[in-house]
């Protein structure tokens, strides 16, 4: 039986990555990790989307780009434009273009808590595990989001988020975001009004704890 060349160069890969592992002797827990990702990244055909998307014209990359990706950016508040002035599409549509996929395997870090901030990251399909500190305080799964402060302004990351199975990704780098705002100036203002806001509350001490009376019949 013949196989495709997407398969083939699959297998080729596969091959050149059993001897990278022998010539580095990688430990069998890496060497397992290092086999998984390729398996959730190319599911057994070998092909670059990006390299693809970029043989084709612009017409054509921006509508599957925007076909695989809008459901994601329409769940954030500030990313939605919508002034009918005939630039929403186009909107949405550079926002797309700059979503990079990432693939990740269980146990892998995508952020660490207290790191420079500078990505916002959209899940596609896969479990992600949020931790502040050593307490873990929700899981994510598809279609869930994180990290979209750091494209408002520079923070340092306030939790951890690990890859719990097999998880796929898209990456929004702070750079290639306000880019694009550059193109849009309603877009522009808005996130500086964002970041204009988080300053000042970051400004705002805490309100102290309100006393709490206890009478003669409380209990501890």
């Amino acid at each position: 039986m013949s196989i495709n060349p997407s398969g083939r160069l699959y297998n080729q890969k596969i091959d050149e990555l059993n001897d990278y592992v022998k010539w580095k002797n990688l430990s069998p827990d890496i060497e397992k990790k290092l086999f998984s990702y390729y398996e959730i990244k190319y599911r057994g055909k070998y092909f670059e989307e990006e390299t693809l998307l970029n043989t084709m014209n612009d017409s054509l990359k921006q509508e599957i780009v925007l076909h695989n990706t809008r459901w994601l950016i329409e769940k954030v508040a500030f990313l939605r434009r919508l002034e009918n002035d005939g630039r929403d599409e186009i909107f949405f549509s550079a926002i797309a273009s700059k979503l990079h996929a990432c693939y990740y395997t269980p146990g892998d870090f995508i952020t660490k808590q207290g790191e420079s901030a500078a990505d916002m990251y959209f899940i596609v399909s896969g479990k992600c595990d949020v931790y502040v500190g050593e307490k873990k305080v929700v899981s994510l799964y598809d279609g869930a989001y994180f990290g979209e402060v750091a494209l408002i302004c520079k923070v340092l990351r306030t939790a951890s988020v690990q890859a719990i199975m097999h998880s796929v990704l898209y990456r929004l780098t702070f750079q290639d975001f306000h880019s694009i705002l550059e193109e849009f100036q309603d877009m522009k203002d808005r996130i500086q009004a964002l970041a204009a806001e988080r300053e000042i509350a970051a400004q705002v001490p805490p309100a102290p704890a309100p006393v709490i009376l206890k009478s003669a019949a409380s209990v501890e």
